[in-house]
């Protein structure tokens, strides 16, 4: 029998933390796709929140299709089957502000260490801001070509097209979600 190493401070296995192939992948082509810039102007991916409310809306399709019916977007029939998939990844849990991952920090550590992600201070914030460098906008690229990575890039453009919004505006369409304004601290959402 396998023992779950608990980390005490927390109460969150220790495995949560941790960096994962698949959510690297994931993580590097939103960022990607909220990091091209449009226009010529350089962009990035504003802050950790937005990240999370982001990646929250990625990984839990039908969330993502309640927020976009809140705010009055209707979708394509191609891109709303590619949404009503399922999840594609393990469970967030309630945070302080909403959904968030602990393996986060792992992930985009990885992701900096490796140079597929740049960070940089946000003007007039205290924030931080994310985008690809040119060998993980490389990277991004050529998984994007593949197949295996059409729903996470469908729905990375539904997310950029109609919810690229401050995170604390996602923030507040997540908590008009009852599984996500009912949940209690370190619980997972469904």
């Amino acid at each position: 029998m396998t023992q779950i190493i608990v980390d005490p401070s927390t109460s969150i296995p220790r495995h949560k933390f941790r960096s994962s192939p698949e959510a690297e992948t994931r993580l590097l082509l939103l960022i990607d796709g909220f990091s091209r810039k449009r226009g010529g102007e350089s962009r990035s991916l504003e802050g950790r929140v937005k990240l999370a409310k982001l990646d929250f809306l990625l990984r839990y399709p039908g969330h993502l299709s309640r927020v976009l019916q809140s705010i009055g977007v209707t979708i394509p029939d191609s891109e709303l089957l590619n949404l009503l998939e399922a999840p594609l990844d393990a469970r967030m849990m309630r945070y302080r502000y909403g959904p968030w991952d602990p393996s986060y920090y792992a992930v985009l550590g990885s992701l900096i260490g490796r140079g597929l992600v740049g960070v940089e201070p946000l003007p007039r914030t205290s924030g931080l801001g994310y985008s690809t460098t040119p060998m993980g906008g490389s990277l991004a690229s050529e998984l994007s070509k593949d197949e295996s990575f059409a729903v996470i890039n469908t729905r990375v453009k539904v997310l950029r097209r109609y919810l690229d919004k401050s995170g604390s505006t996602l923030k507040e369409y997540l908590y008009k979600l009852p599984e996500v304004a009912d949940s209690t601290w370190h619980e997972e959402i469904g």
